[in-house]
């Protein structure tokens, strides 16, 4: 008698909700699967883009926090870092707060010393207000000074919070401690000034790769980048920028003002240097600065992905959503006497509707239960696999936004799904008056809307399949072009050598050849090679090359190639064919190169490139001996570099060591590095690393969206067949009496079957159509994610228009086909 009465009415509502549903199980299992289906693949996607794209950085005021890069045509397509000259012109200009540089195309390498095993540590140089750009305190000690970035006291460092814990133990009294690193040909040792608070390593590959290709993948410290006249004097575009724009700056006026600065320092350099003053004034017409928030500028390589993928799963989820509507109003229809006997005695429209809502409710409910369970396992996942190629993707989470986005969408269905009971009420009167509860079930307007949601589910499924059929062949595609050598049973070894041990390089090589004789007799190995940079891993080390003693027309032009050194064996080990000519010679001195075969047509267009001399920058010229097979070093959608390979001779500090196995490379891994570490026990040698797998890694971009998008169109083409078979069914149902007056007057069976084919086709087609037309319409939106297929590919449309239209013309025919066998006296008393 205390309880209040909405309380009393809520749990009364609740207890006839359940009733409700009790009576129809099936009905209910498969709205809370299919439902459950729609929303995990929705949260997935949704937090993937919400990670992504839509939550701010973890700094405070991060929205003022923009990187700046430029874009020169003329140069390189895509963004390119900037000089320290335009740096130091953009930081006088007012615009920001805060600005700092890192040297963005060398990722600083120290080897710490001191441990049981020297460890490799990855950081980067950058400014003194590295930090107060972000914003962020250290945890321990202190960020940069200005005295720190003094050339010649540079020599202190702060520490991730990773790696104080991993290297240091966590040592609280760090800071004011010296610690002993070698970088390069160097050692010497670096006072800790700071420890950065966890989960602070920006910048990270993952994050910037579009932008900055060589930062390291986890950032592990930060030391003093000294601004030197002679660094500004080379000009050299190495360096990002990042900075926090004052309040009252706009984004067009920085960049428009950011621009007119690079214009000048280009003219003012043009006229210093009127060597190529055509390269000038063309650089000067095309330059083009961009100011974009930092965290759109970390997403600008995969948003136009990421929408699109939560474009497709909307359309999934409006599937979903169709199919459950096209079951509730069958419910509904059939609910549609009682409801109108319940209002007639009293019902009010608002009970109904609440009644409906709660009935509802309790059907999303434990979909909603399900889909977080699955969610998180799918985010999971999907984190392990891709968060070293998907920028943000280690924070990926069911964080409160996405329950938030859960939450409304279900409540959302809830809504939708009660709708139907309370518009089939409104009618309900006048269609008891006129027609018998059996032709009211079969409403025509009910029918008719329920062709259109299956004509608009056929329609989505085709969207979805051009789009995963597009996908699958770009993916295809690049899975078939070759990296140039053969990657099965090889694996890199990275090895960095103490130059004290190895003071001139007669020494270095001498160890070089050593260490690759260790590791080729150990069991299992086949050969072993060494090479300054591993392929696949990045366009780096890129020097300009110009042809020596050809016409005028190719050595006028400097060209960009990418510097490899070798030793005698690398083509071989590598399986990279020699076209022409001839490769290295154990004792091949310094002057001699093998050329890849794009910078042997370019350099020497229709003629032998063997023989001939090219310089690369102001050293002395190099003698051609061979031409080689094109390798990818970058992505496999690019065309390769030109490339040049000198001996190991000529420059002997290379360090990554490339094994062919006879066996399994993960059973020799351990043997290969002990070898090393029996010739230098204080060299820090990496875990070996599959080519097969980084060739994979390669390739994980494309094979993630396209599984994903084919997922979801499988989805769809199962939901929309069995919404046509649904439909089909039922009208084969409802009819049954008039296909046995039909037969009884003379019909056959085979006019029955065409009847009812016929019908549930024109459904069919028309969602066909529909769904063609939008394909074609949204061909250009998706033509930029493709690769060696264009986005009207006839065989890809045709391909889907089959795939659809098979399962869905057995749908339609199978109760066809029981319609027309039926017996004419059984349906004759049929009630």
């Amino acid at each position: 008698m205390d309880r209040p009465g909405w309380l009393d009415a809520l749990w009364q509502d609740l207890r006839y909700g359940l009733r409700q549903l009790r009576r129809s199980r099936g009905f209910v299992a498969l709205a809370v699967l299919t439902l459950a289906l729609g929303l995990v693949a929705a949260n997935t996607i949704f937090a993937l883009v919400e990670t992504v794209v839509l939550r701010p950085l973890s700094y405070p005021r991060s929205e003022r926090i923009f990187a700046v890069y430029q874009q020169l045509p003329v140069l390189v397509s895509g963004p390119v870092p900037v000089t320290l000259g335009e740096f130091q012109q953009w930081g006088q200009s007012a615009l920001f707060e805060r600005a700092a540089a890192i040297d963005a195309t060398d990722k600083v390498e120290f080897v710490l010393l001191g441990k049981s095993r020297p460890e490799m540590l990855y950081g980067v140089r950058a400014t003194v207000d590295f930090f107060r750009v972000f914003g962020v305190e250290p945890l321990l000690g202190r960020g940069f000074v200005a005295e720190d970035a003094a050339p010649g006291h540079e020599n202190v460092i702060v520490l991730s919070c990773a790696l104080w814990k991993r290297s240091f133990g966590a040592d609280p009294h760090i800071v004011g401690q010296p610690i002993r690193v070698r970088e390069g040909r160097g050692e010497g040792l670096l006072t800790v000034i700071g420890v950065m608070p966890p989960r602070f390593d920006f910048p990270r590959l993952a994050d910037l790769r579009s932008l900055w290709a060589s930062v390291p993948e986890e950032t592990d410290f930060w030391v003093p980048l000294a601004i030197t006249q002679t660094l500004v004097e080379q000009d050299s575009f190495n360096y990002g920028v990042v900075g926090r724009l004052k309040h009252d700056v706009t984004v067009r006026r920085a960049t428009e003002q950011l621009r007119a600065s690079a214009v000048q320092l280009f003219r003012d350099k043009g006229l210093r240097q009127r060597s190529f003053p055509a390269i000038f004034a063309q650089i000067m017409a095309t330059l083009s600065v961009r100011v974009a928030p930092l965290r759109d500028a970390m997403s600008q390589s995969v948003r136009d992905r990421l929408w699109m993928l939560l474009a497709a799963v909307g359309l999934l989820l409006a599937m979903v959503l169709f199919s459950l509507g096209n079951l509730m109003l069958t419910r509904s229809a059939s609910r549609l006497q009682e409801l109108v006997v319940r209002e007639a005695l009293g019902a009010t429209p608002w009970r109904i509707f609440r009644e409906s809502l709660i009935e509802q409710i309790l059907v999303v409910a434990p979909a909603a239960l399900i889909s977080v369970g699955v969610t998180q396992w799918g985010v999971s996942a999907i984190r392990t696999v891709a968060a070293a190629r998907v920028p943000r993707l280690y924070d990926l989470n069911l964080d409160a936004r996405v329950m938030i986005f859960l939450l409304a969408l279900c409540l959302a269905t809830a809504l939708l799904f009660s709708l139907p009971l309370v518009a089939l009420r409104n009618r309900g009167f006048t269609a008891m008056l006129h027609s018998e509860g059996r032709s009211v079930a079969a409403d025509r307007r009910t029918n008719r809307l329920k062709s259109a949601l299956v004509a608009s589910q056929i329609g989505v499924s085709m969207v979805l399949l051009t789009g995963a059929g597009l996908l699958v062949r770009s993916f295809t595609n690049v899975r078939r072009v070759e990296p140039g050598f053969d990657t099965h049973n090889l694996v890199n070894m990275r090895v960095d050598l103490d130059p004290r041990a190895y003071p001139n390089p007669a020494k270095r090589l001498s160890h070089i050849d050593e260490l690759l004789e260790a590791l080729r007799i150990v069991p299992g190995v086949g050969s072993a090679a060494v090479v300054n940079h591993v392929p696949l891993t990045g366009e780096t080390d890129i020097r300009d090359v110009r042809a020596v003693g050809g016409p005028a027309s190719s050595t006028a032009q400097a060209e960009v190639a990418e510097y490899r050194v070798v030793d005698a064996s690398y083509f071989s080990t590598m399986r990279i064919p020699l076209v022409e000519g001839r490769g290295f010679r154990q004792d091949e001195p310094a002057g001699f190169a093998v050329v890849n075969r794009k910078m042997a047509s370019r350099l020497w267009p229709g003629e032998d490139a063997v023989g001939r001399r090219f310089r690369s920058g102001d050293n002395p010229p190099i003698t051609v001996v061979g031409v080689a097979g094109d390798i990818h070093d970058g992505s496999l959608e690019r065309e390769p570099m030109m490339q040049y390979y000198v001996p190991l001779a000529a420059d002997p500090w290379s360090n990554e060591f490339m094994i062919r196995t006879r066996i399994n490379p993960s059973a020799i891994s351990p043997l290969v590095q002990q070898a090393a570490w029996r010739l230098d026990p204080e060299a820090p040698v990496g875990h070996p690393v599959s080519m097969e797998r980084l060739l994979e890694s390669s390739r994980l971009d494309r094979r993630f969206e396209t599984g994903l998008v084919s997922g979801l169109a499988a989805t769809a083409l199962f939901l929309a067949t069995l919404a046509l078979f649904g439909i089909a069914s039922l009208s084969a149902t409802r009819r049954v009496r008039e296909f046995g007056i039909r037969l009884a007057l003379g019909a056959r069976g085979s006019d029955l079957l065409r009847l009812e084919l016929r019908r549930t086709l024109a459904i069919a087609i028309a969602g066909l159509a529909c769904g063609l037309a939008a394909s074609l319409a949204l061909a250009r939106t998706v033509a930029r994610l493709l690769y060696g297929v264009t986005a009207w590919n006839r065989e890809v449309y045709g391909v889907a228009i089959v795939v659809l239209v098979v399962p869905v013309f057995v749908a339609a025919w199978l109760p066809a086909r029981r319609a027309a066998r039926i017996d004419p006296a059984t349906t004759l008393r049929y009630e």
